[in-house]
């Protein structure tokens, strides 16, 4: 759907495993408008409320290219708080590799360590359609480039459980048959299940 009538929700969700819109890959946003600016605060509304680090447009069920972070509602974290919006995001130079371990709002309960780039560029444009570069190096203290990358993967229908070895997959596998279980139950439908 183009973005001239893309309406965005009036109050924004946040989705759970295995809904589909989470396997699919987003739109880019074309129109910087009062909506899209509108519906970004609301994305820091439920981010707050699930207590996240981090929120990307599928996750309330919009397949557009947006996502926000807070990096620094991090525990243990000092320092200004940092809100940014991040749209049609996109990394360039990656390089070198680093281990942490990630959790997501839409996998409840589910945490496991997962390989990242160390550093890179990364490139987006705010909610007003400027564009933005930084480079992000965890290696550096960086936990934003962890953030980045988690959250970017969203946008194209990539989630971090899709990282995990066969022994990791195994210690979460039921997990996620209790929250497949859950969507069934609530919606009638299988959803978009992994299968390994």
């Amino acid at each position: 759907m183009p973005d001239e009538t893309f309406i965005y929700p009036a109050e924004p969700v946040l989705v759970e495993y295995p809904h589909p819109v989470l396997r699919k890959k987003a739109a880019p946003v074309t129109v910087f408008d009062d909506a899209l600016r509108r519906f970004c605060r609301q994305l820091f509304a439920v981010m707050e409320l699930e207590k996240g680090v981090g929120l990307a447009a599928p996750q309330v069920a919009v397949s557009k290219r947006i996502f926000i972070t807070e990096h620094t509602r991090r525990k243990g974290h000092e320092g200004e708080p940092d809100p940014r919006v991040w749209i049609n995001p996109r990394i360039e130079d990656p390089d070198g590799e680093t281990v942490f371990e990630e959790g997501c709002l839409s996998f409840p309960a589910i945490y496991s360590k997962v390989i990242r780039h160390n550093r890179f560029t990364a490139v987006w444009q705010d909610e007003f359609g400027e564009e933005r570069r930084q480079v992000l190096d965890h290696a550096a203290g960086d936990f934003l480039a962890i953030v980045v990358q988690h959250e970017l993967d969203h946008l194209d229908g990539k989630l971090f459980v899709d990282y995990l070895n066969d022994l990791q997959f195994n210690q979460i596998r039921k997990r996620l048959r209790e929250l497949e279980d859950a969507y069934r139950k609530t919606t009638g439908r299988a959803g978009s299940v992994i299968r390994r």
